[in-house]
């Protein structure tokens, strides 16, 4: 199978994400789930030549070298998608993971996303964190936020991306998108440029660095609106990552930081529903006083008790997937696998109150 008919195939088919590797056939990620494609194994050559075809010129060198390292690219095909492409090596063989991103950005209402996540998106203020595993959903549902902004406001978004995955269209907003390695040499630089090209709301792809988390920290000290990614399962997880970054003399001083700056963190995870789709579960932390003082006193295991009030719309995961349980979205067993308390989960279920 050519690489165009593959890749066409997979988008036509509603798949999530393409692996190619030698010694086994192309396969499909299907609603979580892998599938092998009809074809015979790939040989270690035709695994390589896959992968080449795939590089942007500014990557075809010491390819083999940075296979090894470890490369990360995107890859257009015009009027079909573009794919987050992640080439390794195993075994001295070459193989490429290929995300499927399409070119049509979902609304917040489309990925079943709570109303609040609208909310938090037109908050202008603040850093706001999408977090969770790899294939969660987080790049899907911020392209979904920044969309919305697109429509709602006249404002200028910056985004840094390492690759650029889903593209904008300007509509009442004025969009520019950097990609790391071919507009900007890092996250940290380019966030240093962006404060000076006067943007309202900064989308960085990851915080994956001290230097990227202080100048996103000085950006929203600032006035401007953040979003990045974590990953991390849930708030008090993330707001622990980030402060394990750095040296334990600076520890205090980032809590106070963050305490001031985080607007919300939405933690996802991908569940199966019944009738054989994916939709996220949600969990979400706001800012408010409370929430301030419990980072601020590195009191993170309080800030669960805090989500399950259910103030501003905060939801914990628990609490979502009783719900998609009750309106028979997905199954208990479902729930009970991605919950964070199956056993007090299971006891809501069964409509059992704990004492």
């Amino acid at each position: 199978m050519e690489l165009s008919d593959l890749l066409r195939y997979a988008v036509d088919n509603d798949a999530s994400d393409v692996h190619v590797q030698a010694g086994a056939p192309p396969m499909l990620r299907f609603a979580g789930q892998i599938r092998a494609v009809k074809a015979d194994p790939l040989t270690p050559e035709q695994a390589r030549q896959f992968i080449e075809s795939l590089l942007p010129p500014k990557l075809q060198d010491n390819v083999d070298e940075s296979i090894v390292e470890g490369l990360d690219f995107s890859y257009l095909i015009e009027g079909v998608s573009r794919f987050r492409c992640s080439a390794y090596s195993h075994m001295g063989r070459s193989g490429v993971v290929m995300r499927i991103i399409k070119s049509a950005i979902p609304s917040i209402e489309d990925l079943n996303l709570p109303r609040v996540v609208h909310d938090i998106a037109l908050s202008q203020r603040g850093l706001t964190l999408l977090t969770g595993t790899t294939g969660s959903g987080k790049s899907t549902t911020l392209a979904a936020m920044i969309e919305l902004i697109n429509q709602t406001y006249r404002s200028k978004v910056l985004t840094i991306e390492d690759p650029i995955e889903f593209t904008y269209e300007n509509q009442k907003a004025l969009i520019c998108q950097l990609e790391v390695g071919a507009d900007t040499p890092s996250f940290d630089q380019a966030l240093r440029q962006a404060l000076r090209q006067d943007p309202d709301v900064i989308l960085v792809g990851e915080l994956r660095d001290v230097e990227t988390l202080r100048m996103a920290l000085r950006a929203t000290d600032t006035g401007h609106q953040v979003f990045s990614t974590v990953h991390s399962a849930n708030a008090p997880q993330t707001i622990e990552r980030i402060i394990a970054m750095f040296p334990p003399v600076e520890r205090q001083l980032m809590l106070q930081q963050l305490a001031s700056s985080i607007e919300a963190i939405i933690s996802q995870r991908l569940v199966t529903t019944n009738a054989g789709g994916r939709r996220p579960a949600v969990e979400i932390l706001r800012a408010s006083a409370v929430t301030e003082k419990c980072i601020l006193e590195n009191r993170l295991d309080q800030l669960n008790e805090y989500i399950e009030t259910g103030e501003s719309n905060m939801q914990s995961f628990d609490q979502h997937l009783l719900a998609m349980y009750r309106d028979e979205i997905i199954s208990g067993t479902e729930a009970l696998r991605w919950s964070t308390n199956p056993e007090a989960l299971a006891m809501n279920m069964r409509g059992i109150r704990r004492s």
